[in-house]
Parts: C-alpha cells; structure tokens; sequence
C-alpha cells in the first residue's frame, strides 16, 4: 500500500504519527485488549506526565508512517496482530516504557509485542527488559556511591600506610 492509496482523513493521521515516530527517543507496541477506559485514561495521564504519548491507532497506518519515516518495519507484518496502542517516549529512551511497565505490573492487562529505539526493532523480551532499567538519577546516585566508596577506602588505606611508624 502506497502514500497515494490512503484516504485523505487517513492520511493526516499517518502525518501525525509520522511525526510522533521522527521525534520519539523510543517506541513501544502494546496490546491492550483488556483495557477498561478507566484504566486507559489513568496511563495516559501517567505516561504523559514523563514526556510521553499513546496513540491508539489502526495497525496498517501504523505501518504506513513507519515506511514513511524511513524506519525498519519489515518485522511489522508479523508483529502487529489484533488491537495496538503505541507508546511513544519523547523525553528519554526508557521514561514512558518504564511507566507502561509498571502499569502492567500493577493490573496485568497490558503486554508489550514489539518496541524501537532509533533503528533498532526490540523483541518483546528486550522491551520488558529496557523499561527495567533504573532511571538516570538512580543510575547516576549509584556511580557516585560506588565512586565515594572506594575513595573513601583508599583514604583510609593511604592514612593507615602513614600512620605506620617503621622500627629504628
């Protein structure tokens, strides 16, 4: 299917998704099926609160604007089967996957089928394992701890060397 046989109200909606594909860090394919829209409304609100967007939209136009934003989608055709919701990370890679996450973990309603970071195209394996990356405060808190640890050792160690008086 090509950019011309598209439908003209179509066609703004594979614009806007286009878009959101081009500046997005990182997107994740969700199924969400079981999806009450209570529950809908609650993760929306979770994931647009960490820079990021969901869009709820037709599989093919999906499609569309992948091949229309130059991505690999040759994996697309397999993976995007039934209702799909897409995530879309725009302030840093993990941010919005991590929320998805932990909604999933919460209600158990949601489940990841695919996810893309730049130009790669994750199974649905690496996106679980991406969005339980700790953030980059946690991660940064983590090095300097590390950091002033074993400098702190070494203090100690050096001022434990120059204490030693040697025997006459």
């Amino acid at each position: 299917m090509t950019k011309r046989d598209i439908n003209p109200q179509k066609a703004t909606r594979v614009g806007v998704l286009s878009e959101l594909i081009k500046k997005a860090k990182s997107i994740g394919v969700v199924d969400y099926t079981k999806m009450t829209p209570p529950q809908a409304t609650e993760l929306r609100k979770s994931v647009k609160a960490v820079g990021g967007e969901i869009k709820v939209e037709k599989n093919t136009l999906f499609r569309i604007a992948m091949q229309s934003s130059n991505a690999q989608c040759s994996v697309l055709s397999t993976q995007l089967k039934g209702l799909s919701a897409f995530v879309f990370s725009n302030s840093d890679e993990i941010s919005a996957l991590k929320v998805v996450s932990d909604f999933i973990k919460k209600n158990n309603v949601l489940s990841f089928k695919i996810g893309f970071v730049g130009d790669r195209v994750l199974s649905q394996n690496d996106v679980v394992l991406l969005a339980q990356t700790p953030s980059k405060e946690i991660s940064i808190s983590r090095l300097l701890y590390l950091l002033n640890f074993n400098t702190s050792r070494l203090v100690r160690t050096l001022d434990a060397v120059a204490k030693i008086t040697l025997p006459a």
